[in-house]
């Protein structure tokens, strides 16, 4: 029976988010296979809030093996670049008076960023090579700066939260594991549809 009353809609919608989190988390634990898991994430969630009809789970791994290649070699280009960031911070902790440094840090984070914000939505979205989609991910984000900022901040937010506030831990796990990456990843799509409507009409 197809579920019209409202909150029936609503339930089944949680309960598909809650599924894509954990397929998510449990595909992504080779670490390797991290970005192909966000990007069939990102891509399950896109038809699932259109209101397609689909399979969740099917829907993901199909979208989670058609992007496997691709997503795998832009993630480990971006994953160095993300331990060495960490180092960099570490560095950047102790050595705040050195201004240059500060400015390279900063900048770096912000390349990081715009790249990381559209990466993966744009596989999941076009067809291109690795290296081009990097690239367009930078540019996209350069040309689309308002939304690329709203796009960060809601989605580094509770991140940032998470580390801020270590003594709620068993909260923010079960947070993490049941919606974090499913609620991160529908606020990306909602904001990187309107990104992507400019290349698609």
């Amino acid at each position: 029976m197809k579920p019209d009353n409202k909150f029936f809609a609503f339930m089944s919608l949680a309960g598909d988010i809650i599924l894509l989190n954990v397929l998510f988390i449990i595909t992504s634990l080779p670490i390797l296979t991290a970005g192909t898991s966000l990007t069939a994430l990102y891509a399950s969630l896109r038809k699932r809030l259109r209101g397609q009809e689909s399979y969740i789970v099917r829907d993901y791994f199909a979208f989670w093996k058609e992007n496997l290649k691709n997503s795998m070699i832009i993630w480990c280009i971006l994953l160095p670049c993300l331990i060495a960031m960490i180092v960099f911070t570490s560095y950047i902790a102790n050595n705040l008076q050195n201004l240059a440094a500060l400015c390279v840090y900063f900048l770096l984070l912000l390349i990081l960023l715009f790249v990381l914000s559209y990466a993966f939505p744009l596989q999941a979205t076009f067809v291109n090579s690795p290296t081009r989609i990097l690239l367009n991910s930078l540019l996209t984000a350069l040309r689309h700066l308002p939304y690329t900022l709203a796009l960060i901040f809601i989605t580094s937010l509770p991140v940032c939260l998470t580390l801020c506030f270590p003594r709620a831990f068993y909260f923010t796990c079960a947070y993490w594991l049941l919606l974090g990456f499913s609620v991160s990843t529908i606020l990306s799509v909602l904001i990187t549809k309107k990104v992507f409507q400019y290349y698609t009409a």
